[in-house]
């Protein structure tokens, strides 16, 4: 029994936590690829995680017989459910609301096996409790977070990397049917196999533990808000990174996995936690996440050293807070009360960060105040940790300079930018990330309107009468997307088409009778630049013809007539991210039916983490198009950068009249063919 328990503690955790990566990756590409879905992915499995300790802790009171024959029940159930591949029933149209969808999708494709698997730690513990009452049953639940995270570090290095999402699917079900299997074994073999004198001693346990001063409601709270602020500041980091690198499986994983190793460690054994040791370098990654960008020398960080940096302020939190947890724990008699406390309060940090928060904020304010709060939380564990066994006057001296340290700490993480106040003509957030307008007046008293989405501009407009035609930022005439539509100038029934709005800078090259049509996700983008920018009014009063798809490009144009596209441009970014379900084989294919036989693709693959160009490269000999790849500098024109254009046709001439002008970074990689159920971006992360 012994080993019976702890490899399905094991085998649990690991399907629990494989599941997460694979089924929000599978439903990716339907939403847009924004990382809302991942976050609201962990909504619905942190809210599950308490629906089934919930249920754990009811059952646990019942007799054993009962607690056997109605989870057995449930585990046949849940197998009757399988496999769990989204049906294409299930797939958006694009006008509903994506969290709900979401959370609706879930709950029919995996709610059901989850909800069982969620059970299994807690169930596990008081049934090992009853066969063994003299050992502790806390490794258990170390052991199973070990299983957790090992399904974390195997899904992007071994199973993302060698299977599809469907396969992945299927091998999860076939596992999920061992699972039940020996969890039907533990669950029966629980009650037949428990003595008598087992249970007497347990119950004499029990009886002690209850007779003794209970947990008090302090303790209880404690219980709730330490794994919530926990969970909020995991949720609030991966969506930072998520913004600003890309809405991948290993940016989900790695955060996580550092979560589940800080309860590996603190539950199990006390003597791994000593507070002064986690506290104060957790004050000082706090100082460092919030400065990073404000240290007076002259340092940019690479995306790598950001990672490290915010993960490593993300581990030191969570192992203060899941520190001070098991420092609380309770005796057996209120272990799945402990335990669902716990999950309660992990549901509540989802939430917060899920649907609250982008309610309330109008940027990523919870990540910026949850180092605020973290740093106050830190700094008092550390405090408490250090005058433990201090003299009265000790005490005093220490908390002294611990609140100067304190406040002159607070006074350098705390300014309104960091915060992500300051001055801005409008603010919004979303599904779909955070925007905001800012104005600037340059030397000579010129005016500018910029678009920034996170931290990454989308956009600018000088605001003079004479000059606002002018196409700035990525889309100047020297630019890749400048060639393909000067191309244009001559065409009065040219037709274009812009996946990803910005400011819609590209209009400024519409002429009389020509059509740009826009498809945009974000319904903030398209107010935001009708508001604050006037590309689209010119674009009307010179003639041209403008329309626009609020949805999902791709869903789309998948449901649209062939548009005979002279020019198909793929701009859809959010920060330095990318959605992959624009750059796979399924989207290409729908593309090519949307373009004219001499029409050009023009995919803008400028970005600081991802080498994109051989994926396009690929996805452009799948289709056999002919490539060229522009990044030219514009030199010292004011307002102009250098962006990362790669141009596909058939047309041989255009080709030839523009010859490949790589940027000096190119670097050269091979990746397979990208589809819906297999792409990784791992591959393609540039170290340079």
């Amino acid at each position: 029994m012994n080993y019976i328990f702890c490899l399905v503690s094991l085998l649990g955790a690991f399907l629990l936590f494989q599941v997460q990566p694979m089924i929000s990756k599978f439903i990716l590409p339907w939403f847009g690829g924004s990382p809302g879905v991942w976050t609201t992915c962990m909504l619905f499995f942190q809210v599950m995680l308490f629906g089934g300790y919930s249920y754990a802790h009811l059952l646990s009171g019942r007799k054993a017989a009962t607690q056997a024959w109605v989870h057995v029940g449930l585990l046949v159930l849940a197998a009757l459910l399988l496999p769990i591949v989204p049906g294409g029933a299930l797939k958006p149209l694009g006008s509903e609301n994506p969290s709900w969808h979401i959370l609706v999708l879930l709950l029919a494709t995996v709610g059901l096996p989850y909800f069982v698997l969620s059970a299994t730690s807690p169930l596990v513990q008081v049934w090992y409790s009853r066969v063994y009452p003299d050992r502790p049953p806390w490794r258990l639940y170390a052991l199973s977070n070990a299983g957790s995270l090992t399904a974390l570090l195997t899904y992007p290095i071994l199973i993302e990397p060698r299977w599809d999402a469907v396969q992945q699917a299927w091998i999860w079900s076939g596992s999920f049917l061992l699972f039940a299997l020996l969890m039907g074994a533990c669950a029966t073999g629980e009650w037949k196999r428990g003595t008598a004198e087992a249970a007497r001693r347990l119950h004499e346990e029990v009886v002690k533990d209850s007779q003794g001063p209970g947990p008090g409601v302090w303790r209880r709270v404690g219980w709730v808000l330490l794994p919530a602020f926990a969970s909020l500041m995991l949720l609030a980091t991966t969506n930072h990174v998520c913004q600003d690198v890309a809405v991948i499986p290993f940016l989900w994983v790695v955060p996580l996995a550092l979560y589940l190793v800080t309860f590996i460690i603190c539950f199990d054994h006390p003597r791994w936690y000593a507070r002064p040791v986690w506290a104060v370098p957790a004050m000082l990654a706090i100082m460092l996440t919030s400065g990073l960008y404000n240290i007076p020398w002259d340092w940019t960080p690479g995306f790598v050293t950001e990672l490290v940096i915010y993960f490593a302020t993300l581990f030191f939190i969570c192992m203060v807070c899941h520190g001070e947890l098991a420092r609380l724990k309770p005796g057996t008699s209120h272990l799945t009360e402990y335990y669902l406390l716990m999950s309660a309060g992990g549901a509540l940090g989802g939430l917060a960060v899920s649907l609250v928060a982008p309610m309330v904020f109008k940027t990523f304010l919870e990540w910026s105040l949850g180092l605020v709060i973290g740093f106050v939380i830190v700094t008092w564990v550390a405090y408490r940790g250090v005058v433990a066994t201090r003299t009265l006057r000790a005490k005093q001296l220490v908390g002294g300079v611990f609140a100067v340290v304190g406040v002159a700490a607070l006074y350098f993480i705390v300014d309104w930018e960091f915060l992500g106040f300051g001055s801005a003509l409008e603010r919004s957030r979303s599904f779909y990330g955070t925007l905001r307008v800012q104005v600037r007046t340059a030397d000579d008293g010129t005016t500018y309107h910029s678009l920034y989405c996170s931290g990454t501009e989308h956009g600018r407009q000088n605001m003079d009468r004479v000059m606002r035609r002018d196409p700035l930022t990525y889309y100047g005439h020297e630019t890749g997307i400048g060639m393909a539509l000067d191309r244009l100038k001559n065409q009065p029934d040219a037709k274009v088409g812009i996946i990803g709005m910005g400011t819609a800078t590209v209009a400024c090259y519409a002429e009389p009778g020509q059509t740009y049509r826009f498809y945009e996700i974000n319904p903030d983008v398209v107010s935001m630049a009708r508001k604050w920018f006037t590309f689209i009014d010119d674009l009307e009063a010179r003639g041209a013809k403008y329309e626009l798809a609020l949805a999902d490009a791709r869903l789309s144009l998948e449901h649209e007539p062939a548009q005979n596209f002279d020019v198909l441009m793929l701009d859809a970014f959010s920060g330095d991210s990318v959605p992959v379900h624009l750059l796979t084989r399924e989207a290409f294919a729908i593309y090519q039916r949307h373009l004219k036989p001499d029409g050009i693709i023009a995919v803008h693959i400028t970005n600081k983490y991802l080498n994109l160009a051989p994926v396009v490269e690929r996805l452009a000999r799948e289709f056999g198009y002919l490539t060229t790849r522009q990044c030219i500098d514009p030199g010292d024109l004011p307002g102009h950068y250098a962006p990362d254009y790669l141009l596909l046709t058939k047309d041989a001439q255009f080709i030839q009249a523009h010859p490949p002008a790589p940027p000096k970074y190119a670097r050269a990689l091979q990746v397979p063919l990208w589809t819906d159920h297999a792409h990784n971006l791992f591959q393609i992360l540039d170290r340079r």
